[in-house]
């Protein structure tokens, strides 16, 4: 189930490329903890898919572009990190932003079950996701 678990993490990572919203419904679980109250921007804790679709325009609303790129997956099973990159150019500022950012996705029986994501330190990460380097 680990390698099927990267897939869908794979998969949903690219989301803001594809706007597949018909995916995510079949991957994520309709009880979805989508916590990035740790980011800089757009901070806070959504619920379901309609709580990530919320994100999503808030996303929209700000950025005039927003790319996200998966640099690394780390498999821990139940479990998968990811370091990413993120680079956007804000709505109205004009201001360009270039991050990187580790998230944890946690599963269950192939859905995603909660997204904690914005951490900016890798062993903060490995240890939420309950891996160590």
């Amino acid at each position: 189930m680990s390698q099927e678990n990267v897939e869908i993490v794979r998969r949903c990572s690219e989301f803001f490329r594809s706007r597949d919203f018909a995916y995510l419904a079949q991957v994520v679980d309709p009880d979805l903890v989508f916590d990035v109250s740790r980011n800089v921007f757009n901070p806070g804790v959504h619920r379901g898919l309609d709580g990530f679709r919320r994100f999503v325009d808030q996303i929209d609303e700000m950025w005039e572009t927003f790319d996200l790129q998966v640099e690394e997956f780390v498999d821990g099973g139940d479990r998968v990190v990811t370091a990413v990159r993120i680079a956007g150019k804000g709505r109205g500022s004009g201001i360009d932003v270039n991050m990187h950012l580790l998230n944890v996705w946690t599963l269950r029986d192939g859905k995603v079950v909660r997204y904690e994501g914005g951490y900016r330190d890798r062993n903060e990460a490995l240890e939420a996701a309950g891996l160590s380097e």
